[in-house]
């Protein structure tokens, strides 16, 4: 182990302190929200112009590699710039350019996200009167021990095999989405309301009631124009009262629906009141009921309805009487059948990135103060189901 200071192994910047005018397409403006657990989710960034992106990228435009971090609010999270992205840096949004002679990128997002960097940001805070904050004019100077550079890239190749895993993963449930709507559209239907179909259970529940451990969902954890929970919190995170839900009910964002934030719930949870949770009258259509509720004509007809002008939200009364395609009585098993064979292949894929990122989460730690060896942590990735590129010899 040798010892640096932040300004060695990596140039600090950060991004201009205002916001543009954001639009639905362009260049990608990246916003702390897009920042989830070492990933960069771009469903969560807005849009800029060409005028404002070159604004906005005068003091530095993103590259491949460059480790991007929540200077306020959010702190602890951060996130790789992805290959071929063109984006600027939003408000609250910092990044740090390695030094590849020094460190290795990978490595370095695993190592801001160890407990050990999480207590240096902590321990270097600025505590504010409305959010917290990272200096980043004293960033620099912090010091930091790193591995000598062939093995920190050992360690960054075990728990990347652990997130390529995962990645391949979330690639097979975005994929599934259009084959779930190509199907769906392939039966002849008829027209019905919600209501007829479905209700929308409202079952209250205090998170100090139930398990720490049980699924938590909020809007933060649904993915825009996608049908599968590939996120999610635990009830000991929150503390306000909350909406039970069970295994394959459809979980329907209120506020501001025309996000599109419509999700298959997994297993049973609670969730933010923010949510609708929505069941079928028959429990064998809820795949069908997922299809129907994701269609672009659902949304548009519950934005019309909803309430609110800076943050529309709808209801279950408007939700209810939303007209949808349903399968005639002699073609409902079938269309069913062929959907929940996709949804059942896609949420085992989802429940196995959690014991992935399980992993991938208690080897972190071991992997950095080296209470774990590579080659065992790699044995050990293998079983759980990912494999390194490469192999790595016997002396690490």
């Amino acid at each position: 182990m040798k010892t640096y200071t932040i300004s060695e192994i990596a140039q600090v910047f950060d991004g201009p302190h205002a916001t543009p005018k954001r639009q639905d397409s362009g260049h990608y403006f990246l916003n702390i929200s897009s920042l989830s657990r070492g990933r960069l989710d771009l469903d969560l960034s807005d849009h800029v112009s060409d005028e404002d992106f070159a604004k906005w990228t005068r003091r530095v435009t993103p590259l491949a590699g460059d480790l991007l971090f929540s200077y306020e609010t959010r702190l602890g999270e951060a996130a790789l710039m992805p290959e071929g992205v063109t984006a600027c840096l939003g408000r609250r949004m910092g990044l740090l350019r390695p030094n590849r002679n020094l460190v290795d990128p990978r490595f370095l997002l695993y190592f801001y996200l160890a407990p050990p960097f999480q207590k240096l940001i902590e321990q270097n805070t600025i505590h504010g009167a409305t959010v917290n904050r990272i200096p980043l004019n004293s960033m620099g100077s912090w010091s930091v021990r790193l591995p000598p550079l062939p093995e920190q890239q050992a360690i960054a190749e075990v728990l990347g095999a652990l997130d390529n895993k995962i990645a391949a993963n979330t690639a097979l449930a975005l994929a599934a989405d259009g084959v779930i709507r190509t199907e769906y559209e392939k039966f002849e239907m008829t027209d019905v309301r919600v209501g007829q179909v479905a209700n929308s259970p409202r079952v209250s529940v205090s998170p100090s009631k139930v398990a720490a451990d049980e699924l938590y969902v909020g809007l933060e954890h649904v993915g825009r124009r996608h049908m599968w929970l590939t996120d999610g919190g635990t009830a000991g995170e929150v503390s306000s009262a909350k909406s039970a839900f069970a295994a394959e009910d459809v979980l329907f964002g209120k506020l501001r629906p025309y996000f599109h934030k419509v999700v298959l719930a997994p297993r049973a949870g609670i969730c933010s009141t923010d949510i609708l949770v929505v069941r079928p009258s028959d429990h064998g259509m809820a795949s069908v009921l997922l299809a129907a509720l994701t269609s672009d004509a659902v949304i548009e007809q519950v934005v019309a309805a909803s309430e609110g002008t800076r943050m529309p939200r709808t209801s279950w009364k408007d939700l209810s009487t939303a007209t949808i395609r349903w399968p005639r009585p002699d073609q409902a098993a079938g269309t069913a059948a062929r959907l929940d064979s996709i949804s059942r292949a896609v949420i085992a894929a989802v429940e196995e990135n959690r014991t992935l990122a399980a992993t991938r989460d208690a080897f972190l730690p071991q992997l950095m103060s080296g209470k774990l060896r590579v080659r065992d942590a790699e044995a050990m990735a293998a079983a759980a189901g990912a494999t390194t590129l490469t192999g790595v010899d016997d002396e690490r």
